[in-house]
């Protein structure tokens, strides 16, 4: 196993939780992914998911540029990462190589992966690129349609919820949020809970407030919807009930820095599944 994807994982986490400590005492917490763009390789178009793209939102929040590539990489394209320039470490999972693969039904290595350490710098720190060719195909969507097309039933009442019971995504209406970011974004984090159900994704939820599955389970919506935010280019705007949860995020992140991973993983799937059935029209993200 790899000692330096450890230290970035364990790095990342203690950062996030010094934030979220600072902004308990203080009652203000600006989180690092609000507003955040997808990160993507600059060479191939790739974008970074899961705990590299929290990496890249908490490490790489000055650079200014969502585009990252590694060293080869840079050079590939004729740049040149600049002397001195310090780059940030990312997290590859590669599945361990199992002998016993379909031999042995209660075999332990089948499916598991172990962490491996890359470097990546951001377009800001070389020379000789030609800038941030974004691709001019990315559309823009009618975002009443795309949250609709996705399968959950939604209404309107006085609070933001999820209700496991009945299956049943509620915001308020569109006319009681400060804008229309504020609305969709919160929207977007309901239905990362939604995901979470039973015939859905399956995730388990906590039963009361405070305890460890409820914070983990709200900083899963809170990951994903910074994710779908950003994938469909709606600033994530806070909510105004953030600041209940620090304590506890700090609480569930502290008994192992992995836990910051496991979130992500799981946000990064809840994206993917929404994603996934959505009906895309014209003006829709890809």
């Amino acid at each position: 196993m790899s000692n330096k994807a450890n230290e970035v994982m364990e790095a990342v986490t203690e950062r996030l939780i010094a934030s979220l400590e600072a902004g308990a005492v203080s009652g203000e917490w600006n989180r690092p992914w609000i507003g955040g763009e997808i990160a993507m390789n600059a060479v191939t178009g790739n974008q970074y998911s899961g705990g590299n793209l929290i990496v890249l939102w908490v490490l790489g929040e000055d650079f200014g540029s969502q585009y990252y590539a590694t060293y080869k990489q840079w050079q590939s394209v004729g740049a040149q990462v600049r002397k001195g320039e310090s780059g940030i470490t990312l997290v590859k999972w590669t599945p361990i190589e199992c002998k016993d693969h379909g031999k042995d039904e209660m075999c332990m290595n089948c499916g598991r992966a172990i962490p491996k350490a890359f470097t990546v710098f951001n377009s800001t720190q070389v020379d000789g690129w030609d800038g941030e060719t974004q691709n001019e195909d990315v559309r823009r969507c009618d975002l009443d349609h795309y949250f609709g097309s996705v399968g959950a039933t939604i209404k309107h009442g006085a609070n933001a919820s999820y209700n496991k019971r009945t299956d049943e995504v509620t915001v308020p209406h569109f006319e009681a949020f400060e804008s229309a970011e504020a609305y969709y974004a919160t929207l977007g984090h309901e239905m990362i809970h939604w995901t979470g159900h039973a015939d859905r994704l399956n995730r388990q939820y906590g039963e009361k407030f405070g305890d460890d599955a409820y914070a983990f389970e709200e900083l899963v919506a809170e990951l994903g919807s910074a994710m779908l935010c950003a994938s469909l280019g709606i600033t994530d705007t806070p909510r105004p009930d953030h600041a209940r949860y620090l304590k506890h995020w700090v609480h569930v992140l502290k008994q192992n820095y992995r836990v910051l991973w496991t979130a992500a993983s799981a946000a990064q799937k809840a994206v993917t599944f929404i994603m996934s059935h959505a009906e895309i029209k014209e003006g829709v993200p890809a």
